[in-house]
């Protein structure tokens, strides 16, 4: 992004003055900076990272926002360029939880999750799940052939989908719930951020989301947010996880070929390993669960 027109943003946002305090690091869709006005407060802009916007709609992304932030959950959204994607949000006073070096309160993450699910508003968006796996599938094919790893998880989702589809449950979603999404406030308060793939969708893929950390980190989130989760909820989130590993792998390997680890500091190929293991093991669960 041009240096002279991100400035320009800035000027006409802050008329009073602004700072650059910092980069920040840790997202992969985005390049983030920590920004301070003329009266001490701070914001974060983001500006999209390589092909990021082909990826994201921004004006589903800023209507979305705006529902999480009527309910009381996010920042606010003070300036927002729903062309190049450009958006500056206030700035939460915290750590985000994959950096929290406290332990995960889940009742928090779940408490969340179930005003963002409770939302009177659905999206103006379906997130549509299948048709976004089909167009990432197509694009990562599209650099180079996937591995026998790779088909033998994915194949073995697809014969669930009939399942999943069975037991669908449309409501608002945010649709990457991972832990670097959710902020832990200096007082202790919880909120969730970055809302560009929200849209209407299954509550447990929002769960299954969690789990990018771990497979047992999105077990613990199942079992505190329906406190006594049935075969159905544990059927659902194993299918879901791999679904959601075997996505990211795909956006992966898409981001490695488009050469965008070198502005966010991800080895994309490692990214892809770790998140086709991650769909094993959940795998792995299910058989052990369901397929005795």
């Amino acid at each position: 992004m041009n240096k002279v027109y991100t400035k320009d943003i800035l000027n006409r946002v802050f008329k009073d003055g602004h700072k650059i305090v910092s980069r920040l690091y840790g997202g992969m869709m985005n390049v983030s900076y920590l920004v301070e006005d003329n009266y001490a407060r701070k914001y974060i802009m983001y500006i999209p990272n390589g092909k990021a916007n082909k990826l994201v709609n921004r004006e589903h992304e800023l209507a979305n926002q705006k529902i999480a932030y009527d309910l009381g959950i996010t920042s606010r959204n003070v300036y927002f360029d729903t062309y190049r994607g450009i958006k500056i949000n206030g700035f939460i006073d915290g750590v985000s939880l994959d950096k929290y070096e406290g332990p995960i309160d889940y009742q928090k993450v779940a408490d969340l999750l179930h005003i963002l699910h409770s939302s009177k508003q659905l999206c103006p968006n379906d997130y549509n799940p299948l048709q976004r796996f089909f167009n990432y599938e197509k694009k990562a094919l599209s650099f180079q052939p996937l591995s026998v790893r790779y088909y033998k998880s994915r194949d073995f989702f697809y014969t669930y989908v009939p399942y999943l589809e069975e037991h669908y449950e449309k409501v608002t979603c945010h649709n990457d719930a991972q832990r670097s999404n959710f902020i832990v406030g200096d007082n202790g308060e919880y909120k969730l951020i970055d809302f560009e793939f929200a849209g209407n969708n299954d509550p447990i893929y929002d769960i299954a989301t969690f789990g990018n950390g771990s497979v047992d980190e999105g077990e613990q989130l199942l079992k505190t947010y329906f406190v006594n989760p049935g075969e159905e909820q544990y059927k659902k989130y194993y299918l879901w996880r791999m679904f959601v590993s075997l996505q990211w792998f795909l956006v992966a390997i898409a981001k490695h070929y488009q050469k965008e680890g070198k502005n966010t500091g991800f080895n994309f190929m490692n990214v892809a390993e770790y998140f086709l293991l991650n769909c094993e093991e959940a795998k792995r669960r299910f058989e052990r669960l369901f397929l005795k």
